[in-house]
């Protein structure tokens, strides 16, 4: 069995770990896609620090994708269907496969169910499959849904999750209000238009995954508030006592069968001795939870990223969300290994 071609569209920090996730598990990386006009032209071995692979950064996507012709494109660019939409239909159009990492792709039939139906429907037109994955397909979904799985009666589900808005830069700095008072914040909330939360694809997606039916949604945002000054490393600057440093999304679902799920997602910068996080508590027969301790998110983003490509390769064509997909494997050997023999011909 030859191995498996793969395309990078986003040479980001993410794409140039998944880079050496993949070259070390016989990933042959035939292209790299960014617009960023400073990392064009760059060879992405070296971009990723791994040293040269004859691999160029591209702007052309169109020229990448017709040229190279990938059995798979990881794709990491936006967090929204309606912003990446285009660039999935690029990718299906010439027969590729895509694990994104795209937030809202977990399960984007509750927030963008148009879009999804008309990708859904390319993707099986061209034979392509298209996945979300990322930290949340394990350590929000499958995780939790195992867990599930163990109880007789389930009352209610309260999970939290943070993540340090520091590690991603000044962009992701700045869409988390960092820097304004509560005053500015309430204002900026009350005025500005939202995208949907990732917490409200996730409890669908688990909903879904349980067999129960959502009735009612409910989002609430709360600022996160510096208890003392906090240094931001990402953009040098810091910010003083009482100043927003992040805020947190909370989403509650209420199904028709009784449960109450309520997921509570916290970005901000964080201080001295804070990490991520990923906790579950379930109220029921038996009251059950879990807690992953520290948590490296950036890194397993990128770890489930690179290990769902034989999944998505080996799956049918359309958009296939991760409750439709197996849970997540170690893979230990090449990665062609685990795709079903034939696939690649």
């Amino acid at each position: 069995m030859r191995r498996i071609r793969a395309v990078v569209y986003g040479a980001g920090a993410m794409g140039a770990l998944a880079t050496r996730l993949m070259t070390e598990k016989d990933v042959e990386i035939v292209g790299a896609i960014a617009r960023n006009p400073s990392k064009v032209g760059r060879d992405l071995g070296e971009f990723a620090e791994i040293g040269y692979i004859g691999v160029p950064i591209e702007a052309d996507a169109e020229h990448v994708l017709a040229t190279q012709r990938p059995d798979v494109v990881l794709h990491a660019t936006q967090s929204f269907l309606p912003e990446i939409q285009e660039q999935l239909t690029l990718c299906v159009r010439h027969g590729a496969n895509v694990v994104t990492i795209s937030e809202e792709s977990l399960y984007p039939w509750s927030s963008s169910p148009a879009i999804a139906a008309e990708l859904d429907a390319l993707a099986k037109q061209h034979g392509a499959t298209i996945t979300g994955s990322g930290h949340q397909d394990s350590f929000w979904l499958h995780q939790v849904s195992a867990l599930l799985g163990t109880a007789h009666r389930i009352d209610s589900v309260y999970g939290k999750a943070t993540w340090n808005a520091d590690e991603y830069g000044a962009e992701i700095i700045q869409s988390k209000h960092v820097g304004e008072t509560l005053e500015q914040f309430q204002e900026s909330i009350n005025s500005e238009s939202r995208p949907p939360t990732f917490g409200g694809n996730l409890l669908a997606a688990l909903a879904q995954a349980t067999g129960l039916t959502p009735k009612e949604w409910k989002t609430e945002i709360s600022p996160v508030v510096a208890e003392e000054d906090r240094h931001s490393n990402s953009i040098g600057t810091t910010f003083s006592k009482g100043t927003v440093i992040g805020y947190s999304d909370i989403d509650v679902m209420r199904t028709v069968e009784g449960p109450t799920f309520t997921f509570e997602m916290s970005g901000y910068i964080f201080g001295s001795g804070e990490s991520d996080m990923n906790q579950w508590v379930i109220k029921g027969e038996p009251d059950l939870f879990l807690d992953n301790g520290v948590v490296p998110s950036y890194t397993t983003t990128c770890t489930q990223w690179v290990n769902r490509i034989p999944d998505v390769i080996n799956a049918p064509a359309g958009f296939v969300t991760p409750d439709q997909l197996p849970p997540l494997r170690y893979r230990s050997m090449p990665m062609h290994s685990y795709v079903t023999p034939g696939i690649l011909t």
